[in-house]
């Protein structure tokens, strides 16, 4: 089963530099994750605070860490990951929450 990731990234000054490398990078990074069981679901360049948005599926999280650090050794972002959960999830939890905490 894999787990679904969502990293905000901001631009660092070597990223804007050399903006233009960022779409290959990112396609070369796809296709690594995928060798990794993997799934780069989305990568948005984005207005506002934030640069650009991942979303991604990864089988653990070792493997989804991987994939965040070499984003950030690249140079080009400055990461802040989260771990997403569907509503399934949610109820899972919420189940154990009233069995155990309510």
């Amino acid at each position: 089963m894999t787990a679904t990731y969502i990293v905000l990234m901001e631009m660092t000054e070597l990223g804007l530099e050399e903006i233009f490398e960022i779409p290959e990078l990112i396609n070369q990074f796809k296709l690594k994750l995928k060798d990794i069981g993997g799934e780069l679901k989305g990568f948005y360049k984005v207005m506002g605070e934030i640069d650009y948005v991942a979303i991604f599926e990864a089988p653990d999280d070792e493997k989804a860490l991987a994939f965040v650090m070499a984003l950030g050794k690249s140079g080009y972002f400055k990461t802040t990951t989260l771990k997403a959960y569907d509503m399934d999830g949610m109820r899972k939890a919420l189940s154990i929450y009233e069995k155990t905490f309510e």
